[in-house]
């Protein structure tokens, strides 16, 4: 039977932490350790997680340095091969390690597998759309052509082989946004990915501190690195990094780092790869026009959610 490593990096999450553990230790799949990486919490986190009582659980403690940082410390703690993530604020359905392992032992030539994600939000449960037909499983051919629609694999669903990992060098610890994209494009333009069209995860769009809520420095931004990834010989990668880049460049383009973005975003102006709609958007021209539909946009949002 499949033994799995299961590793938590915790900042803060006290009123999640105890959701996650729970969807771990309730999993129909009983083989695995779960490491709890304490981030340098500062509130009652490490309290909720003291309240569990199970041989599996191994807690470490380390000052505060990021989620990539505490992955690696989990990654670097951990004994076995397969390397599962789970994000505190999410949680896993009770068949999640079932059909990891289920995935292992079929398509036997992966180094990362994933399952799919719902989205938490005010109206319940919401299936995220993407490019896979309904039932599919099997290995992900042209990776790069489906990402446009959503990037699939997840940093609390993938479970990634523990030497492909360290090979790759693990997480970025310069990187605060992004870092699990990089980590998904270093595994899958070197291994073979494998997907099953099947929800065993749980994504909560309303934690405290998420990530994507946040706005970093450039150079932490997968924005600063993501043009080293491009390649002729990969199907829709370059593709995919002008898509990324022109729908991560707005909110630079609209704020004092104008003018560390702009270079990123000639480097596809200058491919020709770019539709009328981001011509309009990043047009000189239009600047100021632009600049107040993107505050006024972000003003809606703010009041709305």
């Amino acid at each position: 039977m499949m033994n799995f490593s299961i590793i938590i990096p915790l900042y803060n999450k006290q009123n999640f932490i105890s959701r996650a553990v729970q969807s771990v230790l309730s999993q129909s799949h009983k083989n695995f350790e779960l490491i709890i990486v304490n981030d340098g919490s500062t509130d009652n986190s490490l309290m909720v997680v003291s309240k569990f009582k199970d041989y599996r659980i191994k807690l470490v403690n380390k000052e505060n340095g990021g989620v990539s940082s505490a992955r690696n410390t989990g990654i670097d703690a951990s004994s076995n091969e397969w390397i599962c993530f789970l994000d505190a604020d999410d949680y896993w359905l009770t068949n999640h390690l079932e059909e990891i392992s289920y995935l292992l032992r079929n398509y036997p030539e992966g180094k990362i597998y994933s399952t799919l994600k719902l989205e938490k939000t005010n109206n319940g449960l919401r299936t995220i759309t993407n490019q896979f037909p309904d039932n599919f499983e099997g290995y992900v051919e042209n990776y790069f052509s489906f990402a446009k629609k959503d990037t699939v694999f997840n940093s609390s669903s993938v479970c990634i082989n523990k030497k492909a990992l360290i090979e790759i060098d693990k997480f970025d610890t310069n990187l605060t946004h992004g870092e699990d994209l990089d980590v998904w494009f270093k595994l899958l333009i070197n291994y073979k990915g494998v997907i099953k069209s099947k929800a065993t995860v749980i994504y909560d769009l309303f934690s405290e501190n998420r990530a994507m809520k946040s706005i970093c420095s450039i150079d932490k931004h997968l924005l600063s690195k993501i043009n080293s990834f491009r390649s002729d010989e990969i199907y829709g990668l370059n593709e995919f990094i002008d898509y990324f880049i022109l729908r991560n460049s707005i909110t630079y383009y609209f704020s004092n780092d104008k003018q560390n973005v702009v270079p990123i975003i000639l480097t596809v102006k200058n491919r020709k790869k770019i539709s009328v709609i981001w011509v309009y958007i990043y047009m000189d021209i239009m600047y100021s026009i632009n600049l107040f539909v993107f505050k006024l946009y972000k003003a809606i949002k703010t009041i709305v959610s």
